[in-house]
């Protein structure tokens, strides 16, 4: 009976070169001057969604292939940057989150939020940002070699959906929206 393959491990550092890509993205916005809020709610959320991004990005891999463009990879990090707008309003509005894939490769993301952060998020460039970053990093020579664009790109936008999470809060407390 032959042997089980091993799982293939390789270190994180290219997963903390990712994070940190968003992170700096985000610092340099001055969207970050201290903690960055978090709920265990928004958690669930973030993983409910990258759950169905990663389903989503699958079936696009057997249907086209394993390319992704610099548009579909914009399109990416304002999907969910639209999507951490509405997982805050329904975290505030104790509703459960139903995140449709609509916009996820297309650019065409609608945005499901309170009206007043849905109006504060379209004027926000940090999405485009975030994805101009990444794809800057992830072209340089500084990504660790045998890199996995895919799983690199899976952490830019966990933190890029956290990090928006942590905008929309700020936003909403600044105008006077007390969570309970």
């Amino acid at each position: 009976m032959p042997e089980p393959e091993k799982p293939v491990f390789s270190r994180s550092i290219a997963s903390q070169q990712a994070a940190a890509v968003i992170v700096e993205t985000a610092r340099r916005g001055g969207f970050i001057t201290g903690p960055v809020f978090t709920a265990p709610e928004l958690a669930e959320s973030e993983k409910a969604l990258m759950i169905k991004i990663l389903s989503a990005v699958a079936d696009k891999r057997r249907r086209e292939g394993d390319a992704l463009t610099d548009d579909t990879v914009s399109s990416m990090f304002t999907f969910v940057f639209a999507r951490a707008a509405e997982a805050v309003t329904n975290y505030a509005n104790r509703r459960p989150d139903d995140f449709s894939m609509m916009g996820l490769f297309d650019g065409k993301s609608p945005l499901y939020a309170d009206e007043q952060l849905t109006g504060y998020f379209k004027n926000l460039s940090f999405p485009g940002e975030c994805a101009q970053n990444f794809w800057d990093w992830i072209h340089s020579e500084i990504v660790p070699a045998g890199t996995d664009p895919l799983l690199a790109l899976m952490e830019s936008l966990k933190w890029c959906f956290r990090l928006s999470c942590h905008i929309a809060v700020t936003y909403l407390h600044e105008h006077g929206f007390r969570f309970s």
